[in-house]
């Protein structure tokens, strides 16, 4: 399927489909990111490929890294890539979990607002609603919006990775990481730099324990995605 960049930038309304887009073309590969679903793991084992520095890290990856952006290579070049020429990768996560991440992330745990004011005004809140919103809230905030239009981090997948305007190589799983890791390096050339496992948390239960409505609210919300990636 040829990709162009009309394409690419109508998919999503308010653009930005060059922030997602990252290529490495001295290996004939390109990923495009999902985010919750180990972005930040994925961008610093890339920039440490492209630059062979191996120890390098850093804070915020997705602003201080050295992989060549879409500006650097050219649409043509980057919508050939993504037409076939190249080797085309991804990763996605179980939505449950995903979900879970998300809300505690960027609702619960982060000191910037502007995740909250967007659950604030899908639900009618007042702006300096100061009172933490709870995890119905949140749900009832995603069931109020457009998917197209929510916030990559709790947008649904397929949207966040253009299903079905890009094909793909290889989809990954988070939960199989290492070992599509290896496939992806097996079908690219890439050398077998490490690794590190950003964001990790491990925590004891679940948000939807012993709620099963509020489980199936969430199911409803994301089925393609548990369609399409096998969940």
């Amino acid at each position: 399927m040829e990709v162009t960049r009309e394409a690419l930038e109508g998919y999503f309304p308010r653009g930005n489909v060059a922030a997602r887009l990252m290529p490495l073309p001295d290996y004939r590969c390109i990923y495009v990111k999902n985010t919750k679903g180990a972005t930040s793991s994925i961008l610093l084992w890339m920039h440490r490929i492209h630059t062979h520095d191996y120890d390098f890290t850093v804070c915020n990856i997705h602003r201080h890294h050295a992989l060549p952006r879409l500006e650097d290579l050219g649409w043509n070049a980057v919508t050939r890539m993504l037409s076939g020429e190249a080797f085309r990768f991804t990763f996605v996560r179980h939505p449950i979990p995903r979900v879970e991440s998300a809300y505690l992330d960027k609702i619960v745990r982060h000191e910037n607002d502007r995740w909250r004011r967007k659950i604030r005004q899908a639900l009618g809140l007042p702006k300096d609603h100061d009172q933490q919103l709870t995890f119905d809230q949140f749900v009832a905030a995603l069931e109020a919006q457009e998917p197209i239009r929510m916030d990559s981090h709790w947008r649904p997948q397929h949207f966040n990775l253009m299903h079905p305007l890009i094909e793909y190589d290889l989809v990954g799983r988070l939960e199989t990481f290492d070992a599509d890791l290896a496939r992806i390096r097996e079908a690219t050339g890439l050398p077998d730099a490490p690794v590190p496992i950003r964001n990790r948390t491990k925590r004891n239960g679940s948000l939807f324990d012993g709620r099963p409505g509020l489980l199936d609210k969430v199911r409803n919300i994301y089925a393609t995605d548990f369609e399409l990636y096998g969940y």
